[in-house]
């Protein structure tokens, strides 16, 4: 019997950390996904200003940023959803096309995952330390899934993949996690204080 309630406390606490513990909670933390997955289409979708240094890509990408927030406002469950369903959108809409399979999608949808497993205080410094460096786990984790696919699914070469995959998504990708989410989280903290106090309610 003991164990029997422990278990289930078990899957109480993991429902807890997903944002599923009941349905209202649950729909909201699908509604947040799909909002982000609307912000992170458009941001990929406006022209984003870079500059090229031999093989080093100089620039920043808002949108990873935003799936990194997403998660870290609403939880694992929504910065997947953001990354993923956001990214295979744009590949469908824009692009018109299905990147490998919807894997690279898939790749983006880690980075918000990783975010959302934590908890965080947007208004102390330490925790927005705590979210930028996750945040750039996660990324590292969802660019290895890009090249591992790149290499196995469409059959690049090992020094293609490095040079023209790897180094322009880390150059471009870590910079914006690293700066840009401590500051889109800062910035989404004092938006719902002042509007929508609820929505700090984690």
């Amino acid at each position: 019997m003991a164990e029997e309630s422990r278990s289930v406390s078990s899957v109480q606490r993991i429902l807890k950390i997903l944002h599923l513990n009941g349905a209202y909670v649950a729909i909201l933390t699908v509604v947040y996904g799909l909002l982000g997955a609307l912000i992170v289409m458009a941001l990929l979708w406006l022209p984003q200003p870079y500059k090229m240094i031999s093989i080093i890509k100089l620039g920043l990408v808002p949108a990873l940023a935003v799936i990194a927030v997403v998660g870290a406002i609403r939880g694992p469950i929504a910065g997947f959803v953001s990354g993923f369903v956001g990214t295979f959108m744009y590949d469908l809409v824009i692009r018109g096309t299905i990147v490998t399979m919807g894997l690279t999608a898939a790749s983006y949808g880690i980075l918000g995952f990783v975010v959302g497993l934590a908890s965080y205080s947007f208004e102390n410094g330490r925790f927005l330390l705590k979210l930028s460096i996750l945040s750039a786990v996660g990324l590292v984790l969802a660019v290895l899934v890009i090249v591992l696919t790149g290499l196995t699914v469409e059959g690049y070469a090992a020094l293609v993949a490095i040079a023209y995959v790897l180094l322009p998504l880390l150059t471009t990708g870590l910079p914006s996690v690293l700066f840009l989410t401590p500051l889109f989280a800062r910035l989404w903290f004092e938006f719902a204080k002042r509007f929508v106090p609820s929505a700090l309610n984690r």
